[in-house]
């Protein structure tokens, strides 16, 4: 059985604890909070216990607008005709949260995802689902598609507007991921969800996420969601300096309660963490021995910035191990991936992320090729013979 060549490079690094005390009386269901940039969980409690979502449904709705604009399949100037069911009189809506469309009414599709957004309209997600996918049955169905797309493995979506369905429900680990995707993939798209206000039909609306007001936390977005069984949600996001946190509320009490409590764990947050980038993108981390090339080296690197969420007070190993599951010979693509590398913290893998090649190189002569065929030789015979004498299984070329 022949032997893969595996080499492991070992960056040390002194970093901060990725746990803090944690907080205690937080009077909800189930909360979370997580750092945008490297994902981590820094605070939970029942963070995968299955919820009523309410508005929060909403998110997707306009997840799948700021894609499908993204795709060009709709343009956001497109004219939707109201028809009789996003009408707001519809008994349907009666004492829910509206943007009073009226039928035969021709709205923009920016102002429809406004409408979502700002004024949580349940008649502005149904003229939606209408239009892109002919009724809204269908656009459940897109809307579930995209779930396990982006793999919310605890969320089921029964309607675009998150009215209580008993088999519709949600996390709070899945709404704060759908949050960081929404961010992240639709940046422009999630601008609209930190205006405060928003007129149609000579009726203006304020934004229900109150603490966008507050000047000092910096909120940017994103969701507020009630109805009778969720109770009271929220999802905010906010950045300070170069750090972004994302706290979910799921069962509060009353607004008071949601809103209190989400600023409780965003000051948390900010006060004991610290996001640092360890590595960049596009960026040479090591140079690696190649065979049968010109060049003795290839530049090594990754394709994504890669972050460590940082407890400011206690300080722990963060190591980075490169692994290459065989040697390298000519001719290399640029960005071919070459392996792994994985974040070690306190020896315990954290996260894996592929390695891959900086530089295109191209393979040499024959002449070339030959001699490295008999070095690669040479250098099998010494590691076994070293491995024998080590009694380890790993081969360094």
């Amino acid at each position: 059985m022949k032997k893969k060549k595996i080499l492991i490079f070992i960056i040390y690094l002194i970093s901060i604890n990725l746990y803090a005390n944690t907080i205690k009386n937080i009077n909800v269901k189930s909360y979370i909070l997580v750092d945008y940039k490297s994902n981590k969980i820094l605070l939970e409690k029942n963070s995968n216990s299955k919820l009523y979502p309410a508005s929060l449904n909403k998110i997707m709705t306009s997840y799948i607008i700021a894609d499908y604009i993204k795709k060009k399949k709709i343009n956001k100037n497109d004219l939707v005709k109201i028809k009789k069911n996003s009408n707001w009189k519809n008994s349907f809506f009666k004492e829910s949260s509206l943007m009073f469309l009226k039928k035969n009414q021709k709205v923009k599709i920016s102002d429809l995802n406004k409408g979502i957004i700002i004024q949580s309209g349940n008649d502005a997600c149904i003229a939606i689902a209408e239009h892109l996918s002919g009724n809204e049955k269908n656009f459940v169905k897109l809307m579930n598609k995209y779930k396990k797309k982006i793999n919310l493995k605890n969320t089921n979506f029964m309607n675009s507007h998150g009215l209580d369905n008993n088999k519709q429900y949600t996390t709070a680990y899945d709404m704060a991921k759908l949050s960081i995707l929404l961010i992240k993939n639709f940046p422009k798209i999630y601008k609209i969800y930190k205006k405060k206000k928003f007129t149609f039909n000579n009726i203006k609306q304020i934004n229900r996420n109150l603490l966008l007001w507050n000047k000092n936390l910096n909120i940017d977005g994103i969701k507020t969601g009630h109805t009778n069984k969720s109770k009271y949600n929220l999802i905010i996001s906010a950045k300070k300096k170069n750090n972004r946190l994302i706290v979910v509320i799921l069962g509060a009490k009353s607004i008071q309660d949601r809103n209190y409590y989400a600023k409780k764990i965003l000051k948390w947050g900010f006060k004991n963490f610290k996001t640092k980038k360890i590595i960049k993108n596009n960026k040479k981390i090591i140079n690696k021995k190649i065979w049968f090339s010109k060049k003795n080296f290839i530049p090594i690197g990754v394709n994504k910035n890669i972050y460590i969420n940082n407890n400011k007070k206690k300080k722990s190993k963060i190591k980075l191990l490169i692994i290459f599951k065989k040697i390298l010979k000519a001719p290399i693509l640029k960005k071919q991936i070459l392996g792994n590398i994985f974040l070690k913290i306190n020896n315990k893998i954290k996260k894996k992320y592929k390695i891959l090649s900086l530089k295109k190189i191209k393979k040499n002569n024959i002449i070339k090729i030959l001699l490295d065929n008999i070095k690669i030789k040479i250098c099998k015979t010494i590691n076994k013979i070293i491995n024998f004498f080590k009694n380890t299984k790993y081969e360094n070329v």
